[in-house]
């Protein structure tokens, strides 16, 4: 009797780990969409009145400048890292930005799949308004 419970809390165990790294990660990637937008709302908000996405020059953009140029005037609080604590990426020009998340593996993807993906190690990217990277099914 002993033998049969063991395996069957075994069978159970079996099952739900995986499934609760699965949600754990779909909340992750949930809230990363989430700050993301924040962060682009609050963004374009300020180059609305600016007219330029640029902080101090073209490409990357320190989260230092963007703290400075978008508290508390365009958002409360900037978020700074995404659902699993890596840092976010921000890049800009005079008219165009981009907000990059590097997903569950904290490595910055050589070349971003664009459009919907099941891997929660795939980077997201945000672009000008709209996501070019994103979770499928969110």
């Amino acid at each position: 009797m002993k033998y049969v419970l063991a395996a069957v809390v075994l069978v159970l165990a079996a099952i739900a780990v995986p499934n609760l790294r699965t949600a754990q990660n779909r909340s992750a990637q949930k809230r990363t969409m989430a700050d993301i937008r924040t962060v682009a709302t609050a963004w374009e908000a300020r180059a609305t009145d600016r007219n330029s996405y640029l902080l101090d020059r073209e490409g990357k953009v320190p989260y230092e400048s963007m703290r400075r140029a978008l508290e508390p005037t365009y958002v409360k609080q900037l978020p700074r890292a995404d659902g699993w604590g890596n840092p976010f990426e921000f890049t800009a020009s005079e008219q165009e930005y981009s907000i990059r998340a590097m997903g569950s593996d904290d490595r910055l993807d050589e070349v971003t799949i664009a459009g919907p993906t099941t891997n929660f190690a795939n980077d997201m990217l945000y672009a000008n308004g709209t996501f070019v990277a994103y979770p499928e099914g969110i």
